[in-house]
């Protein structure tokens, strides 16, 4: 048991030591704009997302991002579609045109983004069609800027580039305009 309470302090004191010397955490607010034939079925995206940022030099910081997007279902699609979304995770490189973690910054983006759409439960020519999910992930990209507000307000704005599924003949790529508004929690200079 002795051991255990000792691992247990341990453990939040390595925590405590870790946090003040990490970059910042924020989570943000998510909106999207899907353009082209993505557009067409999902007009608009909205969500969460969490970040972590590590300052590198005075004007670079790498950075990890994670996000849950809901897609809205156009209203041409609603009888087919229940609900879909996505998952955003990516691993990026920011830019600061002054110093690293304030002012104008650029930013490029790599990672995966997992989309998921269910299907609603209908009845064709006297059969009933079961309700279901499909799931693909696809790498991604994207390339943006922002505005550090303040020390802890981050604005930023990036153009999502998602591949297109290879298994299937003619998928073109997914695009969307992303805006996210992010509140550094703690970490960095904060």
């Amino acid at each position: 048991m002795k051991k255990r309470i000792l691992l247990f302090v341990a453990s939040v004191g390595m925590f405590i030591t870790a946090s003040s010397q990490m970059g910042p955490v924020s989570l943000g607010l998510e909106l999207g704009k899907p353009v082209g034939d993505f557009g067409d079925a999902y007009p608009l995206a909205f969500g969460l997302s969490a970040g972590y940022e590590h300052h590198v030099g005075d004007n670079i910081g790498i950075t990890a991002q994670v996000g849950w997007m809901l897609l809205t279902v156009d209203d041409e699609l609603s009888d087919f579609i229940d609900k879909a979304s996505m998952m955003p995770i990516q691993l990026g490189l920011k830019y600061y045109f002054s110093e690293v973690g304030s002012g104008a910054y650029a930013h490029v983006q790599l990672g995966v983004h997992s989309l998921t759409a269910t299907s609603k439960e209908f009845e064709f020519l006297g059969v009933t069609v079961e309700s279901e999910t499909e799931s693909s992930s696809n790498f991604s990209f994207a390339i943006g800027g922002g505005f550090m507000a303040t020390e802890k307000l981050d604005i930023g704005i990036r153009f999502n580039i998602i591949t297109p599924d290879s298994d299937i003949e003619g998928a073109e790529a997914s695009n969307y305009i992303g805006l996210r508004l992010a509140y550094s929690l703690f970490g960095g200079d904060n």
